[in-house]
């Protein structure tokens, strides 16, 4: 009875369904261990995902914050650029009227020494030698100084 080819056949199919499980049962097993590798992998990617984030934004908000400090002290520069820039414009002024009050100086010194020599009685000569002007001044000083003190 077991020995016909009808159960021979029978006992290959369950042979063969046996060695199917089996393969399956372990192809199965790899499977599963596969699938905890990559929820693993996925759960460390994840992690790594957010601490990048983190990192991320820090490194965003580091950076708004460097803006904000370099727009200050950009607009503290500026102010000070503009207050140094009128400050060398009005020195600019000052030495301009001083280099006028100079050139004009000398004439001036000139001149009041003249006046004082007429003063003291000089003539025309003297003052010429003495003060380096013209004579035609300095018939101008005398004439103007006899009108004011007349003898």
């Amino acid at each position: 009875m077991f020995n016909t080819p009808e159960f021979i056949v029978l006992g290959a199919l369950i042979i063969l369904l046996l060695c199917i499980i089996i393969i399956l049962f372990i192809s199965v097993r790899s499977l599963k261990k596969q699938v905890r590798l990559t929820a693993t992998s996925i759960a460390s990617n994840e992690l790594l995902v957010n601490q990048l984030q983190t990192l991320f934004l820090q490194i965003d908000k580091s950076l708004a914050e460097t803006n904000t400090q370099h727009s200050v002290q950009n607009t503290e520069l500026n102010q000070v650029s503009k207050q140094l820039e009128h400050r060398i414009k009005n020195l600019q002024d000052d030495i301009l009227k001083l280099q006028q009050v100079q050139s004009q100086q000398p004439e001036d010194k000139l001149y009041s020494r003249a006046l004082k020599l007429v003063e003291l009685g000089a003539d025309a000569e003297e003052l010429v030698r003495e003060c380096d002007i013209p004579k035609a001044e300095a018939d101008i000083l005398i004439a103007i100084h006899q009108k004011k003190n007349p003898l």
